[in-house]
């Protein structure tokens, strides 16, 4: 029998490997006996045992002997496989989305392994801290992709309410609503899975708000996600008025500033955001699928201020961009003085191809990476995503030293998020032509 995974999400199997053949079958068997239990179907289970087999086999020919940790972590709409190892993060770097398992006409044994690993998950995160890389692979659980039908928008008779954690039909009736009033690129990429955005709101990993009718009819819907800095999605109105959209951004911003977050910026802000509530922090530039879309930001309370790094080349687009919006900061050059970085990078590729856009974000600062950021815009192009974003957390040295890189590769310093990652996020956009 199936459990259903919201009914376990807090529990996970460890277990302590070693980076050897030998020890490969166990793996397997952990990963195997351990997803079904928290949702995943045979396929998904399938792909997840074979990212996790090929990464060990990997470790067992470049890091033979290390100790590794393996967590199979429930997600309530995902299982997570992570492998806590000592190791050098840059032999990673064959799970690029532009890596190439041949050698000429031969195979690349060596790295054919991380390349098939790469395009089992669903989503790979790397992280390095104090020598030791964590790297965790994840799977979503299986979900119908729903295509809604066009409909007008309702007349409700009566005031509208608001409900804040809907339930999960509430929240699979607004979006199937949402879908058919609203363009792809006006809606979070799980709104075309309503029964994944229903478990994401029941674990807590996205917040929603539903205007209801007297009778109980979805007439809008808000939602956001994040800590100190809160990503927003909408609003979305389903009345005529469009009256469900001033409430539902009230009660998101009385809701988040109870919470301590610094600041809250829309991730995909629609035509119905209230005028005057929000300031821009800039725009991306269109795509074949894609209008100009700009980046609206609201200030929670008084900034604290704190520091920030960037490459010296960044340094005048920050200090033209902070003050504006009333934001202080201490900006720290970087410096290269010889220390060792590592040879290869690796970036993870966030892709939405229904609007032909991908999120590029780095999750280790090779020397090439300026190489390594051209050869993911000439693949993606080639796939017809034609705006692609790429992003530095401005709390790293490292991760903002890649600005300079960044330029190299033909990217342009669009706007920064404040408060987006574990402090201010830089992004950038591919704009060469």
């Amino acid at each position: 029998m199936q459990v259903d995974p919201r009914q376990v999400d807090d529990q996970s199997v460890q277990a302590r490997i070693w980076a050897e053949r030998d020890w490969v079958p166990l793996a397997q068997a952990i990963v195997e006996k351990s997803c079904p239990v928290f949702g995943l179907d045979q396929k998904g289970t399938g792909r997840l045992t074979m990212a996790v087999e090929e990464v060990l086999m990997h470790l067992a020919r470049t890091a033979k002997n290390t100790e590794i940790r393996l967590d199979i972590q429930p997600g309530g709409w995902y299982v997570a496989a992570r492998l806590s190892f000592y190791a050098d993060p840059s032999e990673l770097w064959a799970m690029n989305l532009t890596a190439v398992p041949m050698k000429g006409d031969t195979p690349d044994l060596d790295h054919l392994g991380l390349v098939l690993a790469s395009r089992m998950t669903d989503r790979f995160d790397l992280t390095v801290e104090g020598g030791r890389v964590q790297l965790t692979l994840r799977r979503d659980l299986p979900y119908p992709t729903v295509t809604a039908e066009p409909r007008p928008r309702i007349v409700p008779k009566g005031p509208l309410t608001i409900v804040f954690d809907p339930d999960p039909d509430l929240v699979k009736a607004a979006c199937i609503r949402a879908l058919g009033l609203y363009r792809p690129e006006q809606l979070h990429h799980s709104f075309f899975k309503p029964g994944k955005l229903a478990d994401m709101v029941a674990r807590g990993d996205m917040a929603m708000a539903v205007a209801l009718t007297k009778t109980l009819e979805p007439a809008g819907m808000v939602c956001w996600q994040g800590n100190s800095g809160i990503t927003f999605f909408g609003p979305y109105a389903f009345d005529q008025a469009r009256e469900s959209a001033k409430l539902l951004i009230n009660h998101l911003i009385q809701r988040v500033a109870r919470t301590g977050a610094k600041g809250m910026f829309s991730g995909l802000a629609t035509q119905e955001l209230p005028p005057g509530d929000f300031e821009s922090l800039g725009t991306y530039g269109p795509g074949s699928k894609t209008t100009e879309t700009r980046v609206w930001y609201r200030h929670l309370g008084e900034d604290p201020g704190t520091s920030v790094w960037s490459h010296p080349d960044l340094i005048p687009f920050l200090e033209k961009t902070y003050p504006p919006l009333w934001l202080m900061r201490q900006i720290r050059p970087t410096q290269d003085l010889g220390e060792r970085h590592p040879e290869r990078s690796v970036l993870s590729a966030r892709l939405r191809p229904e609007i032909s856009e991908a999120l590029l974000v780095p999750l280790v600062g090779g020397r090439d990476m300026a190489g390594c950021l051209a050869d993911h815009v000439a693949a993606l192009q080639a796939e017809g995503l034609d705006r692609i974003l790429f992003q530095t957390d401005l709390s790293s040295g490292w991760q903002a030293a890649l600005g300079r890189a960044a330029l190299d590769a033909g990217f342009t310093p669009k706007l920064v998020l404040p408060y987006g990652g574990k402090s201010d996020i830089l992004v950038f956009q591919y704009e060469r032509v």
